[in-house]
């Protein structure tokens, strides 16, 4: 059980007993489990834990905790985000680096902080900072440098070689038999340490590729879709450079500095607060278009800058915002700095592009 576990619960001013919480625990481990098979089970997760409305049934989350309590309360909204919050930090801590659960855990961390805008519990933000916290760890041990050791495929082809040496010695068929056996296990050693080995070392590049693509683009200090500097996109340069940047990000969550790159692209907006309305107005209407153009409207809740754009694209510069404001649980005239718009952009696209499953390292 996660040592906060029971302080989440009186977060929200609840006080189980231990023995409540106990089964609340098992069932959480359980839900996690089962979010490995289900993007949308996850989604939703989300969605509980942020208090949001609904997009698909909640049954199976509910289940996973009847089935250890059957007097599970199921309409205390409060309870629900609470163990929705701690499935996704499950989710999250038990993933293995390179295996099973990595992919599942970058989604509920990116889907949580895309959605934060729009959440509605401010009292589980340590539950949020949790998440963060994982996520953090997960993306730091994503970018860390392997190690490449050439000798080691010289050292194993050498002993292929050797054993080579015997099968020319053998006499007779037994003898033969008993000498072609370790040439063949020397030689898949070999191939095996090489694949290992290559595998490093391509990964390696990958993230001096990205790092380098990344770097040339800030020193560049202009949009790669429109050619156009930073200054001259006004409060539109905040949701381009955000998407720009996961356009370049190729190795899992990107660098651990993205919000720091942002910050210093979107530099000249010097911290001041902006309607969100005035952010996605100021976008170019070819480039909205062509960047909400294949999305689904019905998945676009928990990425509210993706789906204001969404609206826009289709709808006149005032238009748009009235009917956002009513069906989104949010307001166009919420105030954000660039910097805010910016990494809000950049998570909604690393989220939107996870859940497609576009090409990243895992």
């Amino acid at each position: 059980m996660h040592k906060d576990f029971g302080e989440w619960y009186r977060l929200v001013a609840l006080e189980p007993d231990g023995a409540r919480l106990t089964k609340r625990w098992a069932g959480v481990k359980a839900w996690a489990t089962a979010l490995l098979d289900s993007d949308e089970a996850l989604l939703e997760t989300v969605r509980i834990f942020q208090g949001l409305p609904s997009k698909t049934s909640r049954d199976a989350f509910l289940a996973a905790f009847r089935e250890q309590d059957p007097a599970f309360p199921q309409r205390n909204d409060l309870e629900l985000q609470v163990l929705a919050g701690a499935s996704l930090v499950a989710c999250v801590q038990s993933a293995s680096e390179g295996g099973e659960g990595l992919r599942t855990a970058v989604l509920a961390g990116v889907a949580v902080e895309a959605s934060s805008l729009r959440a509605t519990e401010p009292r589980l933000d340590e539950v949020s900072h949790e998440i963060f916290a994982g996520i953090h760890k997960i993306a730091t041990e994503q970018r860390k440098r392997k190690s490449f050791d050439p000798s080691a495929i010289k050292v194993k082809a050498d002993a292929a070689a050797k054993a080579m040496k015997q099968v020319a010695t053998a006499g007779d068929w037994p003898l033969l038999q008993t000498a072609v056996v370790p040439v063949f296990q020397a030689l898949l050693d070999a191939v095996r340490g090489a694949a290992r080995e290559l595998g490093n070392a391509m990964h390696n590049l990958r993230c001096a590729d990205e790092e380098t693509d990344i770097l040339w683009w800030v020193e560049g200090g202009c949009s790669r879709d429109s050619y156009k500097s930073w200054s001259s996109l006004k409060e539109a340069a905040a949701i381009i450079a955000g998407t720009e940047l996961a356009d370049l990000t190729d190795v899992a969550l990107g660098p651990s500095n993205a919000a720091a790159l942002l910050e210093r692209v979107v530099s000249e907006s010097k911290g001041e607060e902006t309607a969100l309305a005035a952010y996605v107005n100021a976008l170019p209407d070819e480039w909205a278009r062509a960047r909400t153009a294949k999305l689904d409207e019905g998945k676009l809740d928990l990425v509210p800058l993706r789906l204001a754009t969404y609206h826009r694209a289709k709808s006149a510069p005032t238009s748009w915002q009235q009917y956002f404001d009513s069906s989104s649980g949010m307001k166009s005239s919420t105030q954000l700095t660039a910097a805010r718009v910016a990494r809000q952009a950049y998570v909604e696209a690393i989220l939107l592009r996870t859940l497609t499953g576009a090409n990243t390292e895992e």
